[in-house]
């Protein structure tokens, strides 16, 4: 399935919502949940981040879990997510099992092929990789990936987002083409 859902037929406008985020190091994971954190911030919710990655750090698995409410949060820690984002196939595999029951999948369709979904819960494409080689840079797909969820989610504004992102990224060039990949995400939902 992938399908545009309305603002109101969102499975998760409830008061807590937990996203977990996943790929591998240096794919930009622990910048991507950052970036949504300071972005739910900015808009006066509650917000915890918790990153984790493994001893080889490039490379080896990566995580970040982000539970936004607008009361207090029970716990960082995620067992049953609202959300995944997947920019790899092992990550998929690891964390779609876990997905909380009607719960939705953004995943990197560049690296990660449809063969192996979770037919049980709504998967979102998005081509992640493709579209940041096609900028320039490999490392820009986390923006990509994050403008496609933003965009589709509406869990926070577009302009929010942008505005952190200019906050958070000190090189120029750097930050120009973050903002053109998170662009590319909002167009591609």
């Amino acid at each position: 399935m992938d399908r545009e859902r309305s603002d109101k037929n969102l499975p998760f406008r409830q008061s807590e919502i937990k996203i977990l985020i996943a790929g591998s190091g240096g794919q930009g994971i622990l910048l991507l949940g950052k970036i949504l954190s300071q972005s739910l911030l900015q808009e006066h919710r509650n917000v915890s981040w918790l990153p984790s990655y493994g001893a080889e750090v490039r490379g080896g698995t990566c995580k970040c879990m982000v539970v936004t409410s607008e009361s207090d949060i029970s716990s960082p820690y995620i067992y049953h997510p609202d959300y995944i984002l997947a920019m790899n196939e092992p990550s998929y595999q690891r964390y779609a099992p876990s997905i909380a029951k009607e719960g939705l999948i953004f995943y990197n369709s560049s690296l990660i092929g449809s063969s192996i979904l979770n037919k049980n819960v709504e998967n979102i494409s998005i081509d992640a990789t493709n579209i940041a080689k096609d900028l320039g840079d490999l490392k820009c797909a986390n923006m990509v990936m994050l403008g496609r969820f933003i965009k589709y989610t509406k869990l926070v504004s577009e302009k929010t987002v942008e505005k952190v992102l200019s906050e958070s990224v000190k090189t120029e060039s750097v930050l120009k083409l973050d903002i053109a990949a998170l662009k590319r995400g909002f167009e591609n939902a």
